[in-house]
């Protein structure tokens, strides 16, 4: 109820003035009357009527009581504001659970503070007689509760509570999904379309529409972010370049970079040495809401003049502020050294052909390794007659033997026969006779699905001569054939890894075709592959997992995790550094790192975006101000009744 000339109450003064003429009211007096009869009759008639007479003078002053405040009430012209006519006590209640949402304040995050603000809210909509939805926007909109009323108070307060539980925390550290929060949000709309609809965010909207933004951020909060760091090659000696914002408030700030493994030629006054690692740091202003890009090397700044670094082994970036949000507050670069992959190529009468294909593939590669190649070149006869150069057959990921093959198969890598004339007791294959032929033959590989054949075109390889696979183990697949006859088998078990080419480069333009490195490539994928893709992850990606033996370990931030079968996925939903341990089959323990980041804009926990997205708001019949002087006048008039007939009562 709203008034429109409030000042009207003054006529209740007229209460006061009534209570005072109440008060001087002359009370009535005993007076003697000398016949006793007509006393003690009016006596008797008196002794009747007292009660009912005292009952009278209270309605009577109660009514006048009433006149008194109707008159006020009128003078005040009351009425009662239509927006607020049978106004909605349902509310959907929308949390924000974005990344930016876990930035915290003495170990209470906004995303907590969101949840406490939320519940309380609804509880007093519960207590108010109406009905609460609650809606999840993490990475997909959820419903947490849809539509309950007070019958449910406790497990509605359960439930919301639970959104903060540190077992099970539900903020993401991706975006929010507002927009289908919306849309979820429409349902509602649409079975009640008074329902408030209320955001719970830490996001400030310059245009929020119809829905009741709730801020849950604290003038305190404020972050620095470590947003990426690249190395790139300068003149001379690397670069290092790393990518820094500071939210919520302007920040002086000490940046930090490790650079582990690397040659050293000179350092400035801001770095230092000590064993393999060199450190340096930038002292940097930088701007509210901005990033910026700071470059460590090669005499960029005179703070620290000279640095000069070369050949690392991986980088680590980090300040160390006390911000409101710390898992951004570092960076891993391991693109420095890839992994070592010894190859050793043997044969009696070896060619430049296969050489090239794996110099070939050293560059190719080298992102992702680093090739060591040890060529033995061994005499026909002496090979033969067992004084030779003798193979390793430990020790290598790659084994290559052409023509003359070793009396037993190395167990550490996988393992390349090509031209067997004789092959080694452990191998299940048994060789026949030779086939010549006066032209080429092309090769074909219809109906084979193998890794070994992606991007291989069988038809551009053509021999002129082969031996035959007489019998071989179920454990083998032909790769290539020749009609229907395999010249090309590979195996991969948890005992060899094998691929036996029955022909020799001699007798085939294989090598001389782009099909020999593309092979070559695709059995390094397949045998060995890499342990994972990138160096860097985002949060919630999915990482391929293989191993180069029979199981690996993962090591998370806040998990350990082992992996026997490969491929292997696993997805990344906390952000910081990885560590894989493995052993390869020759028994050498692997280990590498990679590192998983949240997104730069959930680093950014003072974003401003220009207008939240509505649901649709179904129309609602217009409301008109309801005038109550109409109801207070009736009442008077009744009251001005009730009083005369009171009165006339009194009189008889």
């Amino acid at each position: 109820m709203s008034w429109l000339t409030p000042l009207g109450f003054l006529g209740l003064i007229g209460l006061i003035v009534l209570l005072i003429i109440y008060l001087i009211k002359p009370n009535y007096q005993n007076k003697h009357i000398s016949s006793t009869f007509v006393w003690k009759l009016s006596l008797k008639y008196r002794k009747k009527k007292l009660p009912i007479s005292k009952l009278r003078d209270i309605l009577l002053i109660i009514c006048q009581m009433l006149i008194i405040t109707s008159c006020a009430f009128i003078l005040a012209q009351p009425y009662i504001d239509g927006d607020s006519i049978n106004a909605s006590k349902e509310k959907v209640i929308i949390i924000d659970a974005s990344g930016s949402m876990r930035a915290q304040i003495e170990d209470e995050t906004r995303f907590e503070r969101a949840v406490s603000d939320a519940k309380k809210y609804a509880g007093e909509a519960l207590n108010a007689g109406g009905k609460v939805s609650v809606i999840l926007a993490s990475d997909e909109a959820t419903f947490v509760v849809r539509r309950q009323d007070a019958e449910q108070y406790d497990q509605i307060m359960t439930d919301i509570s639970l959104l903060a539980d540190k077992s099970d925390f539900r903020c993401s550290w991706k975006a929010g999904d507002i927009d289908g929060a919306m849309t979820l949000s429409e349902g509602i709309l649409e079975e009640n379309p008074e329902a408030e609809v209320v955001l719970y965010t830490g996001t400030e909207y310059i245009d929020d529409g119809k829905v009741t933004v709730k801020d849950v951020t604290d003038p305190s909060e404020w972050n620095v972010a470590i947003l990426d760091v690249r190395v790139t090659d300068g003149d001379a000696y690397d670069r290092y370049e790393v990518d820094i914002g500071s939210y919520a408030r302007g920040q002086n700030v000490r940046v930090f970079l490790d650079i582990h493994g690397g040659t050293v030629k000179e350092l400035g006054t801001n770095g230092v040495q000590n064993g393999t690692v060199v450190t340096v740091y930038q002292d940097v202003m930088l701007d509210k809401n901005t990033s910026q890009t700071i470059t460590f090397g090669e005499n960029e700044l005179d703070t620290y003049t000279g640095l000069m670094v070369d050949n690392y082994e991986y980088v680590y970036c980090y300040v160390l502020e006390s911000d409101s949000l710390n898992e951004d507050n570092s960076f891993y670069n391991y693109g420095g050294v890839a992994q070592p992959l010894k190859i050793q190529y043997y044969s009696t009468r070896a060619n430049n052909f296969v050489n090239g294909v794996l110099l070939g593939l050293r560059q190719q590669l080298k992102d992702d390794w680093n090739i060591e190649i040890e060529e033995i070149r061994d005499n026909e006869k002496d090979a033969a007659a067992g004084k030779g150069k003798e193979p390793a057959l430990e020790g290598y990921d790659i084994y290559i033997f052409e023509h003359h093959m070793p009396k037993m198969i190395p167990t550490d890598g996988l393992v390349i026969l090509i031209n067997p004339k004789q092959l080694p007791s452990d191998v299940e294959v048994v060789l026949g006779s030779e086939v010549r032929y006066r032209g080429e033959k092309a090769l074909n590989s219809e109906g084979i699905q193998s890794p070994l054949l992606n991007n291989v075109n069988a038809e551009n390889i053509t021999i002129t001569q082969y031996r035959q696979f007489n019998a071989y183990d179920g454990a083998y697949t032909p790769v290539l054939c020749v009609d229907d006859n395999p010249i090309v088998l590979a195996k991969k078990d948890a005992t060899q890894n094998l691929m036996i080419f029955n022909f020799s480069l001699h007798y085939s333009n294989f090598a001389l075709t782009p099909e020999f490195p593309v092979m070559m490539k695709n059995a390094i994928n397949y045998y060995i592959p890499t342990t994972f893709e990138q160096d860097v992850y985002d949060i919630y990606d999915e990482v391929e997992l293989n191993s180069r033996g029979q199981r690996l370990t993962v090591s998370g931030p806040d998990s350990v995790e082992e992996f026997d079968t490969f491929p292997a996925t696993m997805a990344v939903n906390t952000p910081g550094l990885y560590t894989v341990t493995q052993f390869a089959t020759s028994g050498v323990q692997i280990v590498e790192n990679f590192y998983v980041t949240i997104p730069d804009e959930q680093s950014n926990i003072d974003a401003v975006e220009d207008r939240l997205v509505n649901p649709y708001f179904p129309p609602i019949e217009e409301k008109v101000d309801l005038d109550l002087v109409f109801y207070f006048a009736l009442a008077l008039v009744l009251l001005g009744f009730a009083e005369w007939w009171l009165k006339s009562r009194e009189q008889n």
